[in-house]
């Protein structure tokens, strides 16, 4: 027995039908009125006219229901293919709503990105294989919008999803010769708007190729507000940012505003290894000669892994591996000259850093703070100039070999400590200096002055039951020469100092004895000057 059907469906049956048969309709008049062979020649001429570039486009296909779906779609560089590709898409899909469009409102249902690509090259600093690109998007009589003005469309637009997926991007730097790989691009945005924030998920994994051999994992999760765009405004609330570099892990939450050239971040929250972070930062003008700001809190830093990342990052082998000789790539890493062209703009930047407490293989501490205000900021710390200081609470120092892979600065900085090694060997020949193998100090400070690449050491000592020490002196850091002085005093003895001369691979030391330590203990103790010709030596 047959039942008739209910007028409600014969009515939902019947539009679905007609829709169904007005989409069909609609597709194949979009593909008479616009064939799709006709739609590709379109694209590839006008992309070619505006990005100056030969452009090639594998198919395209145009559909009511689908929407826009190009695929192979590849961007040269300049002049064409034969210096390379610039970009290129495997597959995109463009898919929009018809009836809103009557009402000047732009309602895109999906924007799909499928396996994009780019290959990004600086050729020289602050300029790049896309600076042309850029160029030609501004026309001279192009002024810069109101600093109270919104983005003003003719229209709405919004989009409910927007993906990218199977990113790949590849950046080289011909200037430094660095280059990094980025694969496992992805991300998702919800709800995209130019007149509110919208909500953004975001991951990739990247490899540095050369100098070093870091790698790194990065998550992200946040809101975007472009509704300022147009006064050249971007606001970034991130919910979380996860990182993963060679191990050691990075969280961060909290809002970053870009205005113009300067990036602020006022108050991200969270942890670098097991240390709870704070950070307030600001960079200005970091299109041209970066000025940073930085104040920092960290709760507690394991600096050994840090140190490890910054090796590896560097293309040197890591402290924990290292046997006494730098890598190859460490020496060649610090005996190559940059070429003029390749001359960094020299940077800015001033700040503090407060840790609670730090560890390190040979050197554990409470309360670390530092504070600096340099400028003249290149790789040779030839134009180097400002002060900085330094300020660590009681804990214990070890003695260690080792240097290799440090920075000049570093290696300055950590100088006055080093010379404590030589000195607890020097103590074994005289038997009256106590062992520095391992001592317990009750404070460390440091005051450090820089005027153009010149390090003055205006007041270094460290306080410790066993002896005190302190060290100045000055310490050339593009030529690496050393003009310092280290005493030791020790109660009922006349202090004993070491001057040091020479450079960082080539010291010249010799022994400065008081009239407590007569000539005989001179002869005992010359051995011991010869142990301090290894000092500065890199291991």
């Amino acid at each position: 027995m047959s039942h008739p059907m209910p007028t409600f469906y014969k009515l939902l049956l019947g539009a679905a039908v007609a829709a169904a048969a007005g989409a069909a309709a609609l597709t194949i008049a979009l593909k008479v009125w616009l064939p799709p062979e006709k739609v590709r020649q379109l694209i590839v001429e006008q992309a070619g006219k505006t990005l100056h570039r030969e452009v090639r486009l594998k198919s395209v296909d145009l559909g009511a229901i689908k929407g826009l779906v190009v695929e192979g779609l590849e961007v040269s560089e300049k002049p064409d293919f034969k210096a390379g590709t610039f970009a290129g898409v495997e597959t995109f899909r463009f898919r929009i709503r018809l009836l809103p469009l009557l009402r000047k409102k732009v309602v895109i249902d999906e924007i799909t990105v499928a396996g994009p690509s780019l290959a990004v090259v600086q050729l020289k600093p602050g300029v790049f294989n896309f600076s042309d690109l850029l160029a030609a998007g501004k026309a001279p009589e192009d002024k810069p919008a109101a600093a109270s003005t919104r983005i003003s469309l003719p229209f709405t637009l919004q989009a409910s999803e927007v993906v990218l997926k199977e990113g790949r991007i590849t950046y080289q730097d011909k200037v430094s010769g660095a280059r990094w790989r980025v694969a496992e691009l992805q991300g998702v945005i919800k709800d995209l708007s130019l007149a509110k924030p919208f909500g953004v998920a975001a991951g990739l994994q990247a490899e540095q190729v050369a100098p070093g051999s870091l790698k790194a994992k990065l998550d992200f999760d946040g809101q975007v507000d472009l509704s300022w765009m147009s006064a050249g405004k971007l606001s970034l609330d991130i919910k979380k940012l996860s990182a993963d570099l060679s191990g050691l892990a990075l969280t961060l939450a909290g809002p970053v505003q870009l205005d113009g050239d300067t990036l602020k971040a006022q108050d991200l929250k969270g942890k670098l290894g097991s240390g709870t972070l704070s950070i307030k930062a600001m960079v200005r003008d970091f299109n041209k000669a970066p000025d940073a700001r930085l104040e920092a809190s960290l709760s507690e830093l394991d600096a050994a892994k840090l140190l490890e990342v910054k090796d590896l990052a560097a293309g040197h082998q890591p402290a924990a591996a290292r046997k006494g000789a730098p890598s190859p790539k460490a020496k060649a890493a610090a005996t190559a000259v940059p070429s003029p062209e390749g001359t960094a703009p020299p940077m800015k930047t001033s700040g503090t850093v407060a840790v609670g407490k730090i560890l390190y293989r040979t050197f554990k501490a409470e309360k670390l703070d530092m504070a600096w205000d340099l400028k003249g900021i290149t790789p040779d710390l030839r134009g180097l100039s400002g002060l900085a200081k330094l300020s660590v609470g009681g804990g214990t120092f070890e003695s260690e070999e080792g240097g290799g892979g440090r920075s000049k600065l570093m290696k300055a900085l950590l100088i006055p400590l080093a010379v404590l090694r030589q000195i607890g060997q020097l103590g074994s020949a005289l038997r009256v200096l106590p062992s520095f193998d391992k001592l317990a100090f009750s404070e460390i400070k440091g005051d450090y002055v820089f005027a153009q690449g010149l390090m003055t050491i205006k007041d270094f000592h460290m306080n410790s039951a066993a002896a005190n020490v302190s060290a100045g002196g000055t310490i050339d850091l593009p030529a690496q020469k050393l003009n310092l002085q280290v005493s030791i005093a020790l109660a009922g003895v006349a202090p004993i100092g070491v001057d040091v001369g020479g450079t960082f691979d080539e010291p010249k030391p010799s022994l400065r004895l008081g009239k407590a330590l007569a000539a005989p203990v001179q002869k005992l103790a010359q051995p011991a000057v010869d142990l301090l010709k290894g000092l500065f030596k890199k291991k």
